[in-house]
């Protein structure tokens, strides 16, 4: 489960905006381009933790509806199949912990193709 995501966004999102005041500075030319990959490499991270929390808070949603109860016997295709997601979701989330920084965490391809 994730933690501390609006700790972090806020973070992400104080660094973009020192990056964009950065890259405004004359004194940046020399480190333009890297400064410009690192702007891109925050933005993606913040969307990919947006899209990753909605996809958290509709995960757990369902999880209890599907895990047991009266539900996943009524509905034993859609029971099978959220079973499978719900496995592969767990190994990406193992993966995404054991991975302690977050930018390369939501690098991971397998995590972005994951998300909608």
């Amino acid at each position: 489960v994730l933690k501390a995501t609006p700790l972090v966004m806020e973070e992400l999102e104080e660094d973009q905006m020192n990056l964009q005041t950065m890259l405004t500075m004359r004194h940046v030319s020399p480190f333009r381009p890297f400064a410009q990959e690192l702007l891109g490499s925050l933005s993606e991270t913040s969307d990919t933790l947006e899209r990753w929390a909605k996809v958290q808070m509709m995960w757990c949603a369902l999880e209890s509806v599907f895990t047991g109860g009266d539900i996943a016997k009524q509905m034993p295709k859609e029971a099978k199949k959220f079973a499978k997601v719900d496995k592969d979701w767990a190994k990406i989330m193992t993966k995404a912990s054991e991975t302690r920084n977050v930018i390369e965490c939501c690098a991971d391809e397998l995590l972005r193709n994951s998300l909608p």
